[in-house]
Order: structure tokens, then sequence, then C-alpha cells
């Protein structure tokens, strides 16, 4: 037994040799100055809080908020979160949109939530809708309405994270991209798209194209020209979601065909076929579906191919997981990683998406509800974060394919729902 002890004692000791050769820090660090921008949901905690009877607690007790993630070579993680200045809401794409240079950040939020979620309630207290929010009596970092139409912009250079503009909306602002181009900013409803640049510290629209085809989930490819999109309606259960191509400019987003699944390749869309991410080299569009929770199933995730004219869903990854809800695609143009979001446990599947089809490597474990995910762009590491355990785990990535799961995380505010990275200002 003594003996056992020791060797145990000396690996260990080893252990902590190698790992003080190698010259690891005690802390999480990245190749170059990132900051990611963690958007959290309180409405989230529904799903696990309940009643004195055992019932689910519908009130809703905690703020919503956002996270700043300072990270570098040669520092510790330097945290902030802010609660009750800027809404947002989990139903929808978990991406958002900051600025090339790292001085904003930009989070959408809108009104509309799925039946299937219950009779949530807000404190009436505090202004819920666009219509209780009066810009001349509220201090616009006080505008923090959880059911308002409103795309919200941090300025991420200021000490407090100040949000220092909002733009309201008639329509349900789902999702935020910033366009290649890096001048201009894409906003999905569900009646319009939207394109803004910023001028002066403000969001200025540049123009809306009316589509008329619903919720909105999409991606913009690499080149800037076309713009891929789920759609439909959340509370229809019976028709399924459906994918739709649009070309871009910044004076009109225009419909150019809808996605089918081309006769012959072993896949369907489903009621719950939202999110979808491009690829990095432009040719492949990968498909979320059950992404409003557990179906019971394991759902495919269908691929679109992008180089045909029009573009058609021709290959699929079979039975994946119960709940598809998001993509990240490594650098080297090899591996993605794909969140299994399921609302009792969390995963992510590797993939290989070289061969055709792509083929599924493994999972390996994360937070509840796997939402947002990030490679950095040296592809050094992978974030995933969970509304579950508010948190970011974090991944070292070494060779093409291997994933290895960090014990030290990253702290988010309640709820994490989306997740978005890019380089700190001024480094």
């Amino acid at each position: 037994m003594i003996r056992h002890v020791t060797l145990a004692i000396v690996s260990i000791a080893c252990t902590w040799s190698m790992a003080s050769c190698a010259g690891e820090e005690p802390y999480i660090t990245t190749k170059t100055p990132l900051t990611l921008l963690s958007a959290n949901d309180g409405e989230s905690d529904i799903l696990w809080r309940r009643t004195e009877e055992g019932l689910i607690d519908y009130s809703i007790k905690t703020k919503d908020s956002f996270t700043v993630i300072r990270l570098g070579p040669d520092h510790p993680p330097i945290c902030k979160t802010v609660y009750g200045t800027v809404p947002c809401t989990i139903a929808g794409t978990p991406t958002m949109a900051m600025t090339s240079d790292g001085r904003y950040g930009l989070i959408t939020n809108h009104g509309f939530r799925p039946k299937a979620w219950g009779p949530i309630k807000h404190a009436t207290s505090e202004p819920v809708t666009n219509d209780d929010t009066d810009d001349a009596t509220r201090p616009v970092e006080q505008l923090a309405s959880p059911l308002s139409n409103m795309i919200s912009m941090i300025d991420l250079g200021s000490p407090d994270f100040a949000v220092i503009h909002r733009v309201f909306f008639e329509d349900h602002p789902a999702h935020v991209l910033a366009h290649p181009d890096g001048k201009h900013f894409v906003v999905g409803g569900s009646e319009n798209y939207y394109v803004f640049k910023i001028q002066a510290g403000k969001l200025v629209e540049v123009s809306r194209s009316h589509h008329g085809n619903g919720f909105t989930c999409f991606w913009i490819n690499p080149a800037g020209d076309r713009i891929i999109a789920t759609q439909g309606n959340l509370d229809n259960r019976e028709e399924p979601a459906a994918i739709h191509w649009y070309s871009f400019s910044p004076q009109q987003v225009r419909h150019l065909s809808k996605v089918e699944v081309q006769e012959g390749t072993d896949t369907q869309l489903l009621p719950d076929s939202y999110i979808l991410r491009i690829s990095l080299d432009g040719k492949k569009a990968f498909v979320c579906q059950n992404s409003s929770g557990d179906a019971g199933v394991l759902c495919d995730i269908p691929i679109v191919d992008l180089t045909k004219d029009p573009p058609v869903i021709n290959s699929v990854i079979k039975q994946v997981a119960d709940t598809v809800e998001s993509f990240a695609f490594h650098p080297n143009g090899k591996m993605a990683v794909v969140t299994c979001a399921s609302w009792t446990y969390g995963s992510i599947a590797v993939l290989d998406i070289q061969p055709n089809p792509p083929r599924l490597l493994y999972y390996l474990d994360t937070g509840g509800i796997a939402q947002g995910i990030e490679f950095t762009p040296d592809g050094d590491k992978l974030f995933v974060g969970s509304p579950v355990t508010s948190r970011i785990d974090v991944f070292d990535v070494v060779g093409d394919f291997d994933l290895r799961k960090s014990q030290m995380f990253l702290k988010t505010g309640n709820g994490h729902c989306s997740l978005t990275l890019g380089r700190t200002w001024g480094k």
C-alpha cells in the first residue's frame, strides 16, 4: 500500500513538473488577445425552477445579462457580467455580432415566445414590451424590456460596457450577424431583413427587404453575396420549417429560391429544423433539427450543397442527436463540431467534413443545453456555452480532430444563450 501511494505521489509530481517545463499557465490563455461576448437569458430559469408543489415556476426572477470575457497570452481571464441592461432570448440562433475591431457588440431580442413554453410571467413593475418603454423618461442603459423587439449596441471599449444605442422594431428580430465586408450588419426578422451600418456610435438603417417567410435564423456566405435561412412558424407543429436562399447587397436582400431535399436523399426537414451555418469554404450549409428541445428521437443533420444552382440538400449525417443546436468550423477545413443540446444533458459531436457525406467521429460531454460554440481564430481552442451550468466549457485542439476538455471553464451570467468572439478593442 505504501509503495502504491509513493508511486502515485511521484506520478503527480512528474505531471506537475512536465506542465511547468511546458510553460503551461494555471489559467486559460489564448495565442492573441480575444474578447468573448455571452448573452444570458434569465427566462431560461423556468426549465428547472419549481414551486413548493413541484410545478414549473413561470414567474421570472432572474434578469437577462451579458458577460464580457477578456482572454490573452499573458494574463488570467478578465470577466464582467452586467445585469438588467440588455434583453435577450434563447429563442433563436446562439450567435451574435461584434465589430471587426472589437469595439461594439450587438445583441437582438424579440417578444415572440413559442406557446409550448407556457405562461411566462414577468414583473409588471418594470417595462415588458416596446409599448411600455419610454425613451424620453428612462435612460437608454435601463431599457431592458424582456419582451421588446430591439437590438442593443454595447460599447465594449468602455469600462462599464455601456449600452450606447438601441433600435426598436415592429418585427421580431431573431438574429444579427456581421457582414464579411466588415461594414454592415444584417438582422433577420420574421417579416423583413434589415441592413445596418454604424455611424458616430449609432446604428443607421441602410435598407429593409420584406420576405414574409416567418421566424428567421440565417447565415451569410464567405463571399458576402448570399444568405441562407431556416424559416417558418415555431407554433406550427404540423408543417416542416423551410430553407430559403437569398441574394445580398446592402440595398436589398432578394429571395432566389426555396431549398429542397434532392430525390433519393434519405432525410427530411422537421417543424423544428431551425438554425444553420455555412462552412468556411462556402460550399456547404449544415442544418440543425429538433432545435426547440428534446424530441425523444435521434435527428439527422441535412447538408445543403451550395455549389448547385439552386442549392439542394443532397447529403446527410444520420441520427446524430435528439437536439442539434449549432455548428462551429475549425480553420483547418477538416473538422466541424455540433452542439447536441439536450435539456437534461449536454454534449458535442465532432465531425469529419472532408468526405461526402461528412462522417460523425465521436461525442464529448458539455454543460446542459449546449448553445453558443466558437473556435478561436488560431484554432487552438473551442468554447461551448451552457444555460444549465451558466458557463463556457473550454476544449484544447490537438491535431486535426482531437478535442480535449479542460477542467477549467469560464463563468457567465445565468442562462447563457448566445456566444460570439473577436479581437479585443485596442489590442
